[in-house]
């Protein structure tokens, strides 16, 4: 078992927690990319649906209003971005909304 791969010398739900833990946590974090990833991609779907059902400049006002209230880092690092925003930054939605 994982705990005696581990260093135990019998059977331990304690170190075959930390074993998992230790497994789990960079699968996680690759899956969690992703999911970013393919949340980012629907949101840019999203909001071209509504410039193309209704109109982009109440939305794009919308979240500009959203953005102000939340203090939401307007220009975040690229690859900040790409590890951890479920939504696109709004300065990329913004000229998606224009475009």
């Amino acid at each position: 078992t994982m705990s005696l791969a581990l260093g135990g010398e019998e059977w331990s739900a304690q170190l075959n927690i930390i074993g998992f833990t230790m497994l789990f946590t960079p699968i996680s974090m690759v899956i969690g990319i992703g999911m970013n990833w393919l949340s980012r991609k629907h949101e840019f779907e999203a909001d071209t649906f509504a410039k193309e059902t209704f109109a982009g400049k109440p939305l794009a006002e919308a979240l500009k209003t959203l953005s102000v209230k939340t203090l939401s880092n307007i220009n975040p690092h690229p690859w900040y971005v790409f590890v951890n925003y479920s939504h696109p930054p709004l300065l990329k939605r913004l000229e998606q909304l224009e475009s």
